[in-house]
């Protein structure tokens, strides 16, 4: 029904009332917001800091923020195009239209290879719902699509009421208690962690992301998982090779020869041809 609306309203009462009139309850509003900023928002550079502010007091504050979080929202959903300071503060002021409680939560990301061993500066904004006395994550920009040399329209629900601990793979929050986990996880094993693409694999070793090839001539990999795998390959760089070797019992084990490697910066290891997780060489 979302995809039936227009793409671009004139104010963000006018959509929420929308959504007001088609949905009944608080999970399918929220998944309506979701729904039509993923399919109707840009991801674009150049929005950047539209609407930063200066202020004096607290009083101030509160005051800059609901009058900065109206300017916004209304240019994403007039223009159809944001930064994730964009999207996360659309997607609260529909909720607060709609009179469901949420947030914007900032942090860090964890995107790309080069992010292993980065370090941590706040970068990221997304949202954070309370629904029936709980409380649930999402990132509606990475819901949208990516942005490379241009944005790629990209519908997705992975980071729509994801998992905290999946969450927490590519996001970490500025205040430690919006990851919703009990145990904690430190910046540092966060940084230096392993980029995931696909969360169906629990890796066992090696769990830092960065592998040093003066420590190691062979790197021994470990993963927990129920999929039978039929094909493993491995990117150094932009060149794959085949791994011919390796158990997939309770354990999916195999090892990567690492000898003679000088310029390779970045491994990737694939899994019948799809990307599953990438690790930076030193």
């Amino acid at each position: 029904m979302v995809l039936t609306y227009p793409t671009k309203f004139s104010s963000v009462s006018k959509l929420a009332k929308r959504i007001n009139t088609d949905f009944s309850n608080d999970f399918e509003k929220t998944r309506a917001v979701y729904t039509w900023i993923a399919n109707n928002v840009a991801y674009e550079p150049s929005e950047y800091g539209k609407f930063d502010f200066e202020y004096s007091s607290q009083a101030e504050l509160e005051k800059k923020e609901k009058e900065y979080e109206k300017n916004l929202s209304k240019r994403v959903i007039s223009k159809g195009k944001a930064v994730c300071e964009g999207y996360s503060t659309l997607f609260k002021v529909l909720c607060d239209e709609l009179n469901i409680k949420s947030k914007v939560v900032t942090g860090g990301s964890k995107t790309r290879i080069s992010d292993i061993g980065k370090r941590y500066y706040s970068d990221h904004a997304w949202n954070m719902v309370f629904i029936e006395n709980k409380k649930y994550l999402l990132d509606v920009t990475w819901g949208a699509g990516a942005f490379g040399n241009r944005f790629a329209k990209n519908v997705d629900y992975f980071y729509y009421f994801t998992n905290p601990k999946l969450f927490l793979k590519k996001h970490y929050p500025d205040y430690y208690e919006n990851a919703l986990l009990i145990e904690k996880i430190n910046k540092e094993e966060f940084l230096n962690g392993p980029l995931l693409y696909n969360y169906d694999f629990e890796l066992k070793s090696p769990l830092n992301g960065i592998i040093k090839k003066s420590d190691v001539s062979k790197v021994k990999f470990q993963f927990q998982t129920d999929k039978d795998v039929s094909s493993i390959s491995y990117d150094l760089d932009s060149k794959n090779y085949p791994v011919n070797q390796f158990t997939n019992d309770e354990i999916l084990e195999f090892e990567i020869d690492l000898t003679g490697l000088k310029r390779q910066r970045e491994l990737v290891l694939y899994f019948d041809y799809e990307p599953i997780i990438g690790f930076k060489l030193r």
